[in-house]
């Protein structure tokens, strides 16, 4: 084989390579042009809700999402989505009236959280003022409420979890509970543990509460100000330790920021909402 003949099959392997980089390259251009950036940001307490299975099947629906999710506050979302740094906010609070020229709220979800004592308890009803007073250890003993005379024994769960997020922030109007009250791990500690013992008091979102409801665990939501914590209540926005869950959009919203709505409020969503603690909407 002459050295002209060496360098043409050098050559044309070289071609051949060199082909089929460019048209990796051009695939790999033509993905990064299919990618949609989502980028959410705002209250965590929603970011639990959809971080829990909701965005992982809705990637599986809309594989070009190129998502990222960040916890924080509401009104720190909405600013962001002010000035265009994500694309959706999430909300614990409704939009104030002069935001709503801007913006599109969705309801995704609702968020109740239950006051709950021993089955034995003589203690039926307890007034949003006692119940802070309880929770920040200004009222120490049950016979203040009408008890016996003995002291509350109050149970919490740990710093940012959904349930005392939405105590803190509900009830105790910003408020930590006191950092004497022992603290549980899951739904199921706190209600074992109410169960066990006639001097507790502690609080289970709504959804915690029904799948811990059992014959041998002995619990009961106390009604607040009088008022239930049952479906009706809660639909009629009667009952006090609810927050109502938002998803924020503005008006040019891109395409891909409304499917991921579309999705949350569809059927699957809203399972997939109330499967990690919200109630449906829809």
């Amino acid at each position: 084989m002459n050295r002209r003949t060496v360098f043409k099959g050098v050559g044309i392997g070289i071609g051949v390579i060199c082909a089929v980089g460019a048209a990796n390259f051009y695939q790999a251009l033509l993905e990064l042009r299919r990618r949609k950036p989502l980028i959410i940001g705002g209250a965590t307490v929603v970011k639990r809700l959809l971080d829990a299975r909701l965005i992982e099947t809705f990637l599986k629906y809309y594989p070009e999402a190129d998502l990222l999710i960040e916890g924080g506050y509401s009104h720190g979302g909405l600013i962001a989505l002010e000035r265009g740094s994500i694309d959706l906010a999430m909300m614990s609070n409704h939009l104030v009236l002069e935001d709503k020229l801007n913006f599109l709220e969705y309801l995704i979800g609702i968020e109740t959280v239950g006051i709950i004592v021993n089955d034995n308890s003589v203690i039926k009803n307890i007034s949003t003022i006692d119940a802070r007073r309880v929770f920040q250890s200004e009222i120490t003993n049950w016979k203040e409420l009408g008890g016996p005379d003995a002291p509350i024994e109050v149970y919490s769960r740990p710093d940012g979890e959904t349930a005392k997020t939405s105590v803190e922030q509900v009830l105790l109007d910003g408020r930590f509970v006191h950092e004497h009250a022992r603290v549980l791990h899951s739904n199921r500690a706190m209600a074992e543990q109410v169960s066990s013992n006639p001097l507790a008091i502690g609080f289970i979102s709504q959804q915690g509460y029904l799948t811990t409801k059992e014959p041998t665990l002995k619990i009961r939501p106390l009604s607040i100000d009088g008022i239930e914590m049952d479906q009706r209540s809660i639909g009629l926005g009667l009952y006090p330790l609810v927050r109502q869950l938002f998803l924020v959009i503005r008006d040019d919203a891109s395409d891909i920021s409304k499917k991921f709505i579309a999705f949350v409020l569809s059927d699957e969503g809203q399972t997939l909402l109330a499967d990690s603690g919200a109630l449906r909407v829809r």
